[in-house]
């Protein structure tokens, strides 16, 4: 009986779309797609994966440490510049091409994202 309450219950919540929003960019995770201002941007699977690890702590602070450990699993090797190569990559996917600037650099921290947010029209 539970179980089938159980399996139930996920059916129901199996069509809910779940969408990260900063500013005018919006990540799907469901559908894995991302757009900005209402056109789709085509990101690798670890440009996408660190897209969502930034979004998901949107507004706060993320070391490098943090991106190595949640987005590569990896230990973080002071002597490399993968990370900073992949955020470079995302600005000039997300950002460049658009008037706002999300993602930032803080500097001898780490990275945020953070934009004005726009309000969904009633």
């Amino acid at each position: 009986m539970r179980i089938r309450a159980l399996a139930r219950r996920g059916e129901a919540y199996a069509g809910l779309r779940h969408v990260l929003r900063v500013a005018d960019l919006e990540l799907d995770i469901n559908a894995r797609t991302v757009h900005r201002a209402g056109q789709p941007i085509e990101l690798t699977t670890r440009e996408y994966s660190l897209l969502e690890y930034l979004m998901t702590n949107q507004n706060r602070t993320v070391s490098r440490v943090d991106i190595a450990e949640k987005v590569w699993n990896l230990n973080f090797d002071t002597s490399t510049n993968i990370i900073d190569v992949y955020v470079n990559y995302l600005r000039n996917k997300i950002d460049k091409p658009f008037g706002q600037k999300l993602l930032h650099t803080i500097v001898g921290t780490g990275y945020m994202m953070r934009g004005k947010q726009v309000r969904d029209a009633d």
